[in-house]
């Protein structure tokens, strides 16, 4: 028998809409209860394997059932608006699927089920979140409710119906006409809940059976019963499912493809269903691209001829893209070829690959310049896809990497759409000067002192040892104290210490620190932990490095990763060395500079993201207090607390600097009480009385979010985009986190531009000035040089006229420089 899957359309986009986060495409349209839908009708559709599928819609909210009772879903809440607006999109989605829908005036959705598997000679599977559909059970309908959301199922037949409920399909509209339904808004039989209901359909069967034998009742139940005898059998036309609507409906119509079509593709695609989009299983294999295989320099030579203006490239996979036809090399060996010479090609490829005329596109032009590098080729003119995706879409998840042969033709797209949304200049003016600028980085790496390395590893094993033997003695026994369960059992059992919250299974550095004054062995723990990650997530790891043959750390700076432009960095992360305590500082001390008698110089913008803020809110007072050279910090305690300049404490000024910070994060009362140890009370009269001191600072925060609400993204005053779907979320709490990310978005995505734009400054007047120095490290507002000795002065008076006058504002930007032997030394 083949397989009829029907679905509850109305059922499936209600659990998809609630069971995703809020989800909207690029042009801001919500999209969550779409993407959830198609999840979830896609993973069914494999379960199941069905020869036909059909999904069916409510029409309208009033229906025949109205006429017999007129409060008939009566107390439903109205659908909010995103869903509703979601409903034509399903619809559309739907059509592209080839997938037959049925909706049809004065009946609902349950009602063509119930019509269509009567109708249908097929095993009917129906898919919905509606326990009414139970009643429609046969031996040739199951039915398979959605349970947690939308990722699960669970299917009920006669035999799972009778194990769970005890009842018969039939038994269900039984069940709805004694208990009612509130989602529905039937009445049923007042006091009549779902325990007694099922106690009396067990013992007489039916609705009418209970009426039947009503004298075998007694007490209030039968008052009940008799009472409410007409809502009970008013209730059971309510629930009962019609199998009889006139429906134009043929089998043959609800025939469709799986895996879908092109089309299919497109529209996800269009919606940025990124997930799906990767997803094989889900889309007819496209007709493999013929892939000429380069056998041989000859034929690599003949490739070169046919280049004209533009070259595609992927030097990971080894292929390439000539006037639509895709070359490869063979990567396996055989024994009957004898594999190219990469290096060889690449020389062969060098006349195209520095062509100033000829436009290289690629997805990885900061990797593909240091390859070409190293053999001695320059890589001029190219288009990196991945960096204009970037620059269009930050803040949305990654789209799928592209073949080679779709490189030209998405180039000619992104162009088109970066002059749209104008952020040509981020990615031609910021992002694609910046990929060199970070090849060089990565290629010079940081230079590693070994037996420095050596000594503080010995140093902290020697601690570590000596900890773990004290903790020991304590305890009162040997544990595994990078168990967090097995400390909380000493703490918390053993020793009967208390956390400030009675959090007892909690051993967060937060909870310890609150109870050191309880225990040494607090302490002990706390300090075995630092230790412990000194050791394993910075030490073992340089000295890895440095087991591998040399003594220079090199690690990857992202691009392409964060939503606010920021650049990050990886294997291993050298933008988090801890700096603030001794064991920070002693780690510091390992990084030198690769010249004999060489200084490591740091350039660090001083309160960048504060000075862009006077600025950018136009803050009258604050752009002059900055101007004067007057300390923020001290002024804004003065404006807070209201007292004078001269009598502000210092404790007064801490505060004052963590208002200052937090207001860029758009901090909350209970946020900024937390971080400075006080009332929410006082921590609200103090953000209240900084914007009103400062109130075109409050009218710039309240206009991002109102451009991120409109707009659906903000931007830096460079013009970088970071898109803002949860603004738009009827989730209070995500809203609220939208909201932050649009105060703070234009001052960090800002200040990134600024350093970013530095950064290629600085590089390019070391370049033009023969200098052996190099940019190594970026560390959010601060670069980090390796310098020899005899440019040092010459670099710091570079880096201090770069970085300050990279862009005009009216609050000009400080950069603090210093320099020593290592990266300690030089703060």
């Amino acid at each position: 028998m083949k397989k009829f899957l029907i679905v509850d359309g109305n059922s499936l986009a209600n659990r998809a809409y609630y069971a995703m986060p809020f989800l909207t495409n690029r042009q801001k349209r919500p999209s969550g209860a779409v993407f959830g839908f198609a999840n979830l009708l896609i993973k069914i559709i494999q379960e199941q394997a069905p020869d036909y599928v059909a999904v069916a819609f409510d029409h309208a909210r009033k229906t025949f059932r109205n006429e017999i009772y007129a409060e008939y879903k009566g107390t439903r809440k109205e659908t909010p608006e995103d869903l509703r607006l979601q409903f034509p999109v399903i619809k559309e989605m739907l059509q592209v699927m080839g997938i037959k829908i049925f909706e049809q005036e004065g009946i609902e959705a349950d009602d063509i089920i119930g019509t269509l598997a009567k109708n249908s000679d097929c095993f009917n599977v129906l898919l919905s979140g509606d326990r009414d559909l139970l009643q429609l059970i046969n031996p040739s309908t199951s039915v398979w409710l959605t349970r947690k959301g939308v990722t699960e199922t669970e299917k009920f037949d006669e035999v799972y119906l009778k194990q769970t409920w005890g009842l018969k399909p039939s038994g269900i509209v039984d069940l709805k006409a004694l208990m009612g339904d509130s989602s529905d808004n039937i009445p049923g039989v007042a006091g009549v809940g779902e325990k007694t209901a099922l106690s009396l359909l067990e013992k007489f069967e039916t609705l009418e059976g209970v009426y039947n034998h009503i004298e075998d009742i007694t007490g209030k139940l039968k008052d009940k019963l008799q009472t409410g005898k007409e809502n009970a059998f008013m209730s059971h036309k309510l629930a009962t499912i019609k199998t009889d609507c006139e429906l134009d409906f043929s089998i043959n119509d609800c025939v469709y493809d799986f895996p879908f079509s092109e089309k299919v593709r497109k529209f996800f695609s269009d919606w940025d269903f990124r997930s799906l989009l990767n997803r094989k299983d889900v889309f007819v294999e496209q007709t493999k691209r013929e892939e000429f295989v380069l056998e041989n320099l000859q034929q690599v030579e003949n490739m070169a001829k046919d280049v004209s203006k533009i070259f595609c490239y992927d030097l990971k996979n080894l292929k390439f893209c000539v006037n639509q036809k895709v070359y490869c090399i063979k990567k396996e060996i055989d024994l009957f070829s004898i594999p190219l010479d990469f290096d060889q090609v690449l020389k062969t490829l060098k006349p195209i690959f520095e062509d100033e005329n000829i436009i290289k596109i690629t997805t990885s032009s900061k990797s593909d310049i240091k390859i070409l590098k190293r053999n001695s080729i320059k890589l001029n003119n190219f288009f990196d896809i991945d960096i204009a995706r970037y620059v269009l879409f930050a803040g949305l998840p990654k789209l799928p990497d592209p073949e080679v042969y779709e490189y030209e033709n998405l180039k000619t797209l992104l162009e088109k759409q970066m002059k749209a949304e104008d952020v040509e200049g981020v990615y031609s003016k910021i992002e694609l000067p910046l990929v060199s600028v970070l090849a060089d980085m990565e290629d010079e790496g940081f230079k590693i002192n070994q037996t420095e390395l050596d000594e503080l590893s010995q140093k902290y094993e020697t601690e570590i040892s000596s900890l773990t033997k004290e903790i020991f003695e304590l305890a009162g026994e040997e544990f595994n104290i990078n168990s967090p369960k097995q400390v909380a059992n000493i703490l918390f059992n053993k020793l009967e210490l208390r956390s400030w919250n009675n959090k007892k299974q909690s051993t967060s550095f937060a909870i310890l620190d609150e109870m050191r004054w309880q225990h040494k062995i607090v302490d002990l723990i706390i300090d075995y932990r630092k230790k412990s990650k000194l050791l394993s997530t910075y030490i073992n790891v340089y000295k890895q490095i440095c087991a591998n043959g040399g003594d220079v750390v090199r690690t990857m700076f992202n691009q392409t990763l964060t939503s606010t432009g920021r650049l990050s960095s990886s294997e291993p992360n050298l933008q988090n060395i801890p700096t603030r305590d001794e064991e920070g500082r002693n780690l510091r001390k390992i990084f030198v500079s690769k010249y004999e008698d060489g200084n490591i110089i740091s350039a660090d913008y001083s309160q960048i993201e504060l000075r862009l803020l006077a600025n950018l809110a136009k803050e009258e007072s604050m752009i002059e207090a900055y101007k004067k050279g007057i300390d923020i910090h001290t002024k804004t305690a003065s404006e807070i607390f209201g007292v004078d300049v001269e009598k502000v404490t210092s404790d007064q000024r801490r505060d004052a600097k963590a208002v200052n910070f937090g207001i860029i994060y758009g901090i909350s009362d209970f946020g900024l009480s937390q971080n400075i140890k006080t009332t929410r009370n006082q921590a609200k009269s103090y953000i209240d009385n900084y914007f009103s001191r400062y109130p075109k600072i409050k009218t710039f925060m309240d206009g991002n979010v109102e451009y991120a609400e409109k707009n659906g993204f903000v931007k830096s005053y460079f013009g970088r985009i970071r898109h803002i779907p949860e603004i738009q979320s009827s989730n209070g709490n995500t809203k609220k986190f939208g909201e932050r990310v649009a105060m703070n978005m234009p001052l960090q995505g800002t200040a990134s531009d600024v350093i970013k734009l530095a950064m290629i400054d600085v590089f390019k007047k070391l370049r033009e000035k023969n200098m052996k120095s190099h940019i190594i490290l970026q560390i959010h507002d601060e670069l980090i040089i390796d310098a020899p000795i005899y440019e040092v002065e010459s670099v710091k008076s570079l880096l201090k006229e770069s970085m300050e006058n990279v862009c005009a504002f009216e609050v000009p930007l400080t950069v603090s420089i210093s320099n020593g032997k290592n990266l300690f030394d030089c703060k």
